[in-house]
């Protein structure tokens, strides 16, 4: 059996130690998502939306303090290249090619908490934590084994065991080949 080149897509959600970033940033993650969540908070309470809308509505309506908005964009340059090169290094001797898709902290996702949810203000301080990355990668494996599935979980199993010892949380979310 000759060796094949197989391609996999692998979506994953890292957690970065709070720790890490702290050495690198002037604004600490913790107080800037806690903030921003206590805005999105007054703002949909003030404007009765029925959701809380991505970040991306209040950069173009305005709603949340532009200070605010501007270090939470500089804590998740700084998150999100942290992630991207641990990734690389940690990646590349078990990969023959990794290429990055997406990158994107959670914070900039729209959160799936809903205004009348118990404990409201802890699960958007929750959502808006800098440290949550989702990452979508294309990754190459070199193997002997020609079955889509298996490559699929293999990929999956390796990036859970190599990444796992360097953040506080690593989750597979999926793992298919690509044709």
């Amino acid at each position: 059996m000759s060796l094949q080149f197989t391609q996999v897509a692998v979506t994953l959600l890292v957690q970065v130690p709070e720790s890490s970033l702290e050495r690198h940033l002037a604004a600490s993650p913790v107080i800037v998502g806690e903030e921003l969540a206590r805005q999105v908070l007054a703002y949909e309470q003030q404007h009765h939306l029925g959701y809380f809308p991505a970040i991306d509505y209040f950069i173009q309506q305005g709603g949340i303090d532009a200070d605010l908005l501007e270090a939470l964009q500089n804590i998740t340059w700084v998150t999100t290249n942290m992630v991207r090169n641990e990734l690389r290094v940690k990646l590349r001797p078990v990969f023959s090619q990794i290429r990055f898709e997406t990158i994107q902290t959670t914070a900039y996702t729209l959160p799936s908490v809903r205004p009348n949810d118990v404990n409201v203000l802890d699960k958007l301080i929750n959502h808006y934590r800098t440290t949550k990355v989702k990452v979508a990668l294309l990754t190459t494996l070199i193997q002997k084994i020609q079955d889509g599935e298996a490559a699929a979980k293999m990929a999956s199993s390796i990036c859970h065991r190599w990444l796992k010892p360097h953040f506080s949380s690593v989750e597979v979310t999926s793992s298919t080949t690509v044709n």
